[in-house]
């Protein structure tokens, strides 16, 4: 209604200037900047595991060490949350903003990138490719030329396309075009891997346990109990140590475990560290890690490494042509900064397009 005031005015340029703002550079790198030196701040500090903040005995033990270190400071870094830097809203809220600016760089650019991916323009007109990064014109053109122009860049790995209507003749051809897709793969690896380090830093926890044989000890994190059914030492013919070998029984599950061939029960790993023996008794040692964020960090590792492979060693490049009723063929190229050969190959299909025009004359 005429003479009212849009209320959600504000609430509008508010977003569309945060929207703005999410996309830049400058910020993004900023952010990243700050959690370095907050990364370098807490890693400075001794920080207090989650499986010993549990625990009222290792805890009391492990403020007591601390004491004897840093004397009277010891009080103020564990009553401050120093001990657990990257639990607090200190470090959280860098890493959430890092995030979530991620997520809508990602949402800021996908349809732009779709775009230029799906699209194919066909119509090109003299001050199009006039006006393009690598440019030329040939007059007196003929069909030989053309054809030797569209050979040429297929020979070359391009996907042309061609189009001839009363208004002349259109050529596009591109190459690595869905290479362009390789930034977003390489965002949401990026995305990926902020999830999976904050999932690991903020659930993740690890216990030693020592098993001995034909006994049971119970996981303090989660209550599992644990019974050692056997363990068996492979020597060499010279009597050294080859491996070791447990076999162990996490409630209802029964398996033999070796270095590094863990038993993972319910998302927890058992793995077989090392063994205790003595005259009257032998126990294994096991490290029982749960930390559900390893699996996105392994994934976003591969995601970022294909996603960058990708976009450093394809980049696009793309010829657009039109071949007027006047006889003038003009060509226009572009490509991305890193196709460091394209001005070379660019230069190559001019001079094969002329050289077809001079040996073969023809009429259009």
């Amino acid at each position: 209604m005429a003479g009212q005031i849009d209320q959600r005015a504000p609430l509008n340029t508010f977003l569309k200037r945060l929207w703005a703002f999410s996309a830049r550079l400058d910020v993004t790198a900023g952010i990243l900047f700050l959690l370095v030196l907050l990364s370098i701040v807490g890693s400075s500090i001794p920080q207090l595991a989650p499986e010993i903040s549990t625990d009222p005995e290792r805890f009391t033990a492990w403020v007591a060490a601390l004491r004897a270190k840093y004397d009277g400071w010891a009080d103020f870094l564990v009553n401050s949350g120093a001990v657990q830097f990257f639990r607090t809203w200190v470090f959280l809220l860098p890493w959430g903003l890092l995030f979530l600016f991620t997520i809508l760089c990602v949402a800021h650019r996908w349809r732009a990138i779709w775009h230029n991916v799906t699209g194919s323009p066909m119509r090109c007109t003299p001050a199009i490719a006039d006006g393009a990064t690598y440019s030329a014109s040939i007059s007196g053109a003929r069909g030989p030329a053309w054809e030797a122009l569209r050979r040429a860049l297929e020979q070359d790995g391009y996907r042309v396309l061609t189009e001839t209507n009363e208004a002349g003749w259109f050529l596009y051809a591109d190459r690595h075009r869905l290479a362009r897709l390789a930034t977003l793969v390489t965002h949401l690896g990026v995305i990926v891997l902020l999830a999976g380090v904050l999932l690991s830093t903020q659930t993740s926890w690890r216990e030693e346990l020592i098993v001995p044989l034909d006994g049971s000890t119970v996981v303090r994190q989660v209550g599992l109990h644990v019974h050692g059914a056997g363990f068996e030492i492979l020597r060499y013919p010279d009597g050294n140590v080859a491996s070791y070998e447990a076999l162990v029984r996490v409630q209802e599950a029964q398996a033999r475990i070796r270095v590094n061939e863990p038993l993972v029960y319910q998302s927890i790993g058992f793995h077989l560290s090392g063994y205790v023996q003595t005259r009257d008794q032998t126990a294994v040692v096991l490290q029982v890690v749960y930390d559900p964020g390893y699996a996105l960090i392994i994934i976003a590792g591969f995601l970022v490494l294909i996603g960058m492979m990708v976009t450093f060693n394809m980049p696009f490049s793309c010829i657009r042509a039109c071949l007027t009723e006047d006889g003038v063929l003009h060509l226009g190229g572009w490509a991305d900064r890193r196709a460091y050969g394209f001005a070379h190959a660019f230069e190559s299909f001019v001079q094969q397009a002329v050289a077809v025009l001079n040996t073969q004359p023809d009429t259009v």
